[in-house]
């Protein structure tokens, strides 16, 4: 199969899963019970001119479908309402607001997912049935098998409240002002301006809602890259290296663990769902102003708006992710653009 046609029909692919995701989200929304009560609030009594700007910009009167046309329009034109549980902001201000710092946590959870997975699952292979492979074993099952929020409140007690070794939430410290926006994260923008003290105060406050997404997905790369490494040191070009004399710590890297590595690109966009749908518990806990704190917000507040916008943006970050990964595998693989 060609590059070119396996992207395109990936990238179609997607298309129709947000199309599906919209509607799912816009049948929701009027499930409710009356649309203006589940776009303002309960309180849309008390807004009365609000709520009938709502009627005649949304045509909530007319036909189901003619309503899910004028939503689409509106969100094509970056429309996505205003949030009762933020005073009526729009709801694009505040997913501009708190995006980035989600996308923040992402990474940084992203990375030390990678780099303890990858690590314990190289020291597991290699240290096969020997204490150190049952204890690595034992470690990744009980981080894969807690959630998130438990793992968020053990490291908020041990590292916080008794070792007082991280500040307890917030993105940042209290007194410290954002740098100047330029590419909209606040943390790529202290880097890019040099000011080492927003970006030393964020990083601390970084690690521990971070931490704690890691300590859930690490597992995920750790068995699968185990597992791999044990097949490939079963295959016959490894007995070959072995035959000819080439030192076992040089089979292993240079030989096993290379063509091991495969898999986990399979599973990485798996691991960015887990990461990014975790996101929303972490950020509550540790008071994180990210789109997951938001959407608590939003789900206490039942404002309808926030959630279906949030949704929808979780939805495309998940959908760009496994395309990502999908034109990823295509080039480690070159195997699946012959089949």
């Amino acid at each position: 199969m060609d590059i070119g046609r396996y992207i395109a029909r990936r990238l179609l692919l997607a298309i129709f899963v947000l199309l599906g995701v919209l509607v799912v989200t816009f049948i929701l929304s009027h499930s409710y019970g009356d649309p203006i009560y589940a776009w303002l609030g309960k309180n849309a009594a008390l807004h009365p001119n609000l709520v009938k700007l709502y009627e005649d910009k949304y045509h909530l009167n007319d036909p189901v479908y003619i309503q899910f046309y004028y939503y689409i329009v509106g969100l094509a034109q970056g429309n996505l309402g205003v949030s009762p549980s933020r005073g009526f902001e729009p709801v694009s201000q505040v997913i501009e607001q708190t995006l980035p710092f989600t996308l923040q946590i992402a990474f940084f959870a992203i990375v030390m997912t990678l780099v303890m997975g990858i690590a314990l699952g190289i020291a597991a292979s290699f240290y096969y049935k020997r204490p150190v492979d049952y204890g690595v074993r034992a470690f990744y099952l009980a981080g894969y098998a807690s959630p998130s929020f438990f793992v968020a409140l053990i490291l908020l007690i041990v590292l916080v409240y008794y070792l007082h070794l991280l500040p307890s939430g917030e993105a940042v410290g209290v007194g410290i002002f954002p740098p100047h926006v330029i590419t909209g994260i606040p943390m790529l923008d202290a880097l890019i301006q040099g000011d080492w003290t927003y970006l030393g105060s964020a990083l601390q406050h970084i690690i521990l809602p971070s931490l704690a997404l890691a300590l859930t997905t690490f597992g995920v790369v750790t068995r699968i890259l185990r597992s791999s490494v044990l097949d490939v040191m079963q295959s016959n070009y490894i007995r070959t290296a072995r035959a000819k004399g080439v030192n076992e710590r040089t089979v292993f890297l240079r030989h096993g663990l290379r063509n091991a590595m495969i898999p986990v690109i399979t599973v990485s966009s798996l691991i960015v769902t887990f990461i990014l749908t975790g996101t929303v518990f972490v950020e509550y806990i540790f008071a994180y102003p990210g789109m997951g704190q938001y959407v608590v917000q939003a789900l206490l507040g039942q404002d309808f708006p926030g959630i279906l916008a949030c949704t929808l943006i979780y939805a495309l970050l998940i959908v760009l992710t496994n395309l990502a990964a999908d034109i990823l595998y295509v080039v480690v693989d070159p195997q699946i653009r012959l089949g």
